[in-house]
């Protein structure tokens, strides 16, 4: 900000006293921040724009053959070069560099003036075209174009060429911290492409909070291809992964990783007691009366989280709802025993005992819906008592997905596969960047 200040003192209407001028190209080195060169005068300043003369403080430059500039010598200056710099004020900040001729008499070689700050050939400072792929990132082009004023194409050729590279790097980052973290836990699970179509499957780091690696499918035989063509991935050494319930997923991380232990994650576990009590109010809604059938009908979301998070009126009127059927009620308090269970079990051997008891608890229940429920919590119990070894869950996965659709809407789905898997990975894992 100081810095932003003293360039706004500068630009001002002053005398033009040989004093008043070098006090300005000082304040601009400043801001500029490029120990390669030295401010020489302000050549323009209007609405939008800035001009800004500028010249290279070395007189020579190593010669690109023999990595020497003893023969090194300028042989003039092909005009001048316009390079666009960081904004400030919302004016288009320009830099007018000398493209300097060179010539080296060991190796009779010619050669053009390098500059460290922008690239050979290239229009866009380097911290022009790294701040406004970091601006792209979280949004589209057209927004980082309107913020930059730039050409939206400009943007969007900046980012596709900035993508690889920065990919790699963070790519190469988090596995990097999976394999030396210790007691390593993973969460696996899939997000729709077309749902009911196509599915990705992500494998996450939870401990680390970063998403290790997208693989096409969901199926067993992806699976297993990808972990034959990734040896990296069997190389990990996790204390447990988490899960939702599908078998493939199972029998892979079993094959995988025969010592880790397997974790239903809650958040699906759940939704499998909560389905099944919006299946028991769909059942006893309609033989209530038109009236009660109606304030059921607009409140049975209510009937879904944890007592204890709803407010006093929510509670009044869940109490009201479960008044109207004993089923309905009893229903209620299996779930919230549920709930209970998780928060309260102190240990493994406690929380197997406790699940017992509530599956007992839902037998006295005498509907379909729970029924089945029981049956699916039966056939998983020794992945859903897990939990209270290993205390984690998909919760930031869950999250995760929400970044990735929103990001496939932005970018209309990107039909090239390997733009999209890199899009995704820097997408999940940007907070990493900031150790660059």
């Amino acid at each position: 900000m100081e810095k932003h200040l003293l360039l706004l003192y500068c630009c001002k209407s002053y005398p033009t006293t040989k004093r008043n001028r070098q006090m300005q190209t000082q304040y601009i080195n400043e801001w500029l921040d490029i120990p390669e060169l030295k401010i020489h005068q302000l050549l323009s300043i209007h609405d939008d724009e800035v001009h800004i003369e500028a010249l290279p403080l070395d007189d020579k430059q190593i010669c690109p053959c023999c990595d020497s500039d003893q023969a090194v010598i300028r042989k003039g200056s092909n005009g001048m070069r316009t390079v666009r710099h960081l904004s400030v004020f919302e004016k288009k900040t320009y830099l007018h560099v000398p493209t300097i001729r060179m010539f080296c008499s060991n190796c009779e070689a010619g050669f053009v003036w390098a500059y460290d700050f922008v690239g050979p050939k290239q229009r866009y400072s380097r911290l022009f075209r790294s701040h406004t792929v970091e601006q792209a990132l979280g949004s589209t082009a057209a927004h980082g174009a309107r913020i930059q004023q730039a050409p939206a194409s400009t943007v969007q050729r900046m980012h596709n060429e900035a993508v690889p590279a920065l990919c790699d790097a963070l790519y190469k980052q988090v596995w990097e911290e999976a394999k030396e973290t210790a007691e390593l836990v993973l969460g696996v699970d899939d997000f729709a492409i077309k749902k009911g179509h196509t599915y990705n499957t992500g494998i996450h780091n939870l401990k680390g909070e970063t998403m290790l690696d997208l693989l096409p499918g969901r199926k067993l035989e992806a699976l297993r291809a990808y972990a034959q063509a990734h040896p990296e991935f069997l190389r990990l050494d996790p204390k447990a992964v988490v899960m939702d319930l599908a078998q493939a997923y199972h029998t892979w991380i079993s094959e995988c990783f025969p010592k880790a232990i397997r974790i239903a994650d809650r958040f699906h576990v759940h939704g499998y007691v909560i389905e099944s009590v919006q299946e028991v109010r769909k059942t006893v809604q309609p033989t209530l009366s038109p009236r009660a059938k109606t304030y059921l009908k607009a409140n049975h979301r209510l009937l879904n989280p944890p007592a204890e998070s709803l407010s006093e009126e929510s509670a009044k009127k869940l109490d009201t709802m479960l008044n109207y059927s004993p089923l309905l009620r009893s229903m209620w308090e299996w779930k919230e025993a549920f709930t209970t269970w998780y928060d309260c079990s102190p240990n493994y051997t406690v929380a197997k005992l406790g699940f017992e008891r509530w599956c007992t608890q839902g037998d006295q229940i005498d509907h379909a819906a729970v029924q089945s429920a029981l049956k699916t919590m039966r056939n998983w119990q020794e992945e859903i008592v897990n939990y209270h070894q290993c205390r984690w869950t998909n919760a930031t996965v869950e999250g995760r997905h929400n970044r990735i659709k929103a990001f496939q809407r932005r970018h209309y789905f990107t039909r090239n596969r390997s733009r999209y898997k890199a899009g995704i990975l820097i997408e999940c894992n940007r907070h990493r960047m900031l150790s660059y």
